[in-house]
This record gives structure tokens, C-alpha cells and sequence, in this order.
């Protein structure tokens, strides 16, 4: 599917500094419409807590600053690239999620920063998770340090016997340039998990290879809790511009005590990450 619609989401003014200018490239290089969502922080509203009226009245203020200030960078790198673009800002202190929803659930890839930014409050870095997990859009999840100019030379995509990897795979398609190199990785935790015969990626790397992609397979050991460390490190040995995997594989409570891949790419990925739910 070609990529005509791009959906960013800013959470402050320091990522609107460098996810804008990369938004707007791939934007540019797709030939593709940017809506730039900024959600207001988390507000939760509880009753009895006593607090006065002027104290909500001054958090809508700081957030209408904060946001008329990011909309002032977006202007700036819409008038500078000339893509067909849209500012959407969040106009209530509640209803950050929703906001998000309404506004992505329309693209065809939705950008974001990673987590790891040091100006990502905790309540932040959970909406993150709750969108990426609940969306139903693949999301690109970009770092200061790498950005991807276009269509993409050379992936990593992690690869598993799941709906969300496989979802993954596919959505990776629409950013992959033609001939494009893709390093198929499993990540195996106990041995025992594999049995022979019973593998799609296989049949996946054929169907890669009749539409024209360069395509290496591969498998890697790693106990659960460093599977994503596994990731980046063959991404990063194969030399790929962007990592590929399923996002949110396991049910929360299992990612609460067992602990999420998901999570850790979110956080700690040196490179663009493609996550699909």
C-alpha cells in the first residue's frame, strides 16, 4: 500500500525540534499528506481532591503555550518543505488518548518519538504504550540520532509465528525501497520452542524474494529478558536503516511481570523502529 498520509505525534517543544524536519523528509520523499497531532499531558481528574479551579486554569494555559509554540516550528518546516500539511492541537486537558485516536487512526503510518527522550515524562511514555498497543496503525517510532530520508535500502524485520509479526512484516513493505536488503530474525528463547517444519518465515522469505527483495535469514538465542537487545544487535550488525517487529505480542499482565520487547525498543532502540499491534 503507498504511503499518502502521515500522522505525527508531538508530545513537546524539544521533539517538535527534530521529529518535524523528519517527518516532513519522508513526507516529501512519499509524496504524502502530514497531520501533526500535539496531545496535551495526561490529566487524570479525581473527586475530593480539593484543588482550586485557577490550578486547572493554569495547566490549560501553560499546555496552550506549549502548543502554539510547537505550532510555530510546524509552520516554519511546512513553508520550508511544501508538503500539503495540518496542525491539530488538543484543545481540553483531558482525553489525550482519544485525541490521538481521532486523529491517526486515518494514516497510513504514524510517527513518533521514542521514548528514551529525556523530555518524555512517565505518563507520556505510557500513553505511547497504550497507543501503540491500541491504535490499529503501524507506528514509526524515530530517534534524534537516525533518521530515515525514504524509501528504505536495507531492514531487519523480527520475525515469529505471530499475527503481529506477520502484521509487521507486511506494513515494513510500504516503507522498503525497490531491491531492498531484508534480514529475516528469529529470536529464539529455549530450544525446545522450535519445531522443525512448522515455520512460516520460509514461505515469507520466498514471497519476499518474488517481489524482488534481497533476503537473509536468520536465528539468534536470547533468554526473554534480553530479546530485544538480540533485535537491535542483529539490526545493527546487518547494517539496517530500520528495525521491523510486532508490537505487543502478550497480554498486559504478561508484560507486567515478564516484561515487554515492546517496551524496550519504545525506550532504548538506536534507530527507527516499525512497530504494528
Amino acid at each position: 500500500m503507498a504511503i499518502k498520509t502521515i500522522c505525527l505525534i508531538v508530545f513537546d517543544q524539544d521533539e517538535a525540534k527534530w521529529s518535524l524536519p523528519q517527518a516532513f523528509q519522508l513526507a516529501t520523499s512519499y509524496d504524502a499528506h502530514v497531520t501533526v497531532l500535539h496531545p496535551y499531558n495526561p490529566m487524570i481528574f479525581a473527586d475530593g481532591i480539593g484543588a482550586e479551579p485557577m490550578i486547572y486554569a493554569s495547566m490549560q494555559e501553560w499546555e496552550e503555550q506549549d502548543s502554539e509554540k510547537i505550532r510555530a516550528a510546524f509552520e516554519k518546516e511546512n513553508r520550508s518543505s511544501g508538503v500539503l500539511a495540518e496542525y491539530r492541537a488538543q484543545t481540553t486537558l483531558y482525553g489525550a488518548e482519544d485525541f490521538i485516536f481521532a486523529g491517526a487512526r486515518g494514516a497510513d503510518l504514524v510517527l513518533a518519538g521514542t521514548n528514551g527522550a529525556l523530555s518524555r515524562s512517565p505518563d507520556d511514555r505510557n500513553l505511547m504504550e497504550r497507543v501503540t498497543r491500541n491504535l490499529g496503525r503501524p507506528v514509526l517510532v524515530l530517534t534524534p540520532e537516525a533518521a530515515l530520508a525514504g524509501p528504505v535500502a536495507r531492514l531487519t524485520i523480527g520475525w515469529s509465528d505471530t499475527r503481529e509479526a506477520t502484521r509487521a512484516a507486511h506494513d515494513a513493505l510500504s516503507l522498503a525501497a525497490d531491491g531492498a536488503e531484508i534480514e529475516l530474525v528469529t529470536v529464539v528463547s529455549r530450544a525446545g520452542r522450535v519445531v522443525p517444519g512448522i515455520d512460516s518465515k520460509a514461505d515469507f522469505a520466498t514471497s519476499l524474494d518474488r517481489l524482488g527483495f534481497r533476503v537473509t535469514v536468520t536465528e539468534r538465542s536470547a533468554p526473554l529478558e534480553q530479546r530485544a537487545e538480540m533485535l537491535i544487535a542483529a539490526a545493527q550488525e546487518f547494517g539496517a536503516e530500520m528495525l521491523v517487529t510486532g508490537a505487543f505480542g502478550h497480554s498486559q499482565l504478561y508484560d507486567f511481570v515478564i516484561g515487554a520487547v515492546t517496551r524496550d525498543l519504545l525506550e532504548f532502540a538506536p534507530m527507527p523502529v516499525l512497530l504494528s499491534k
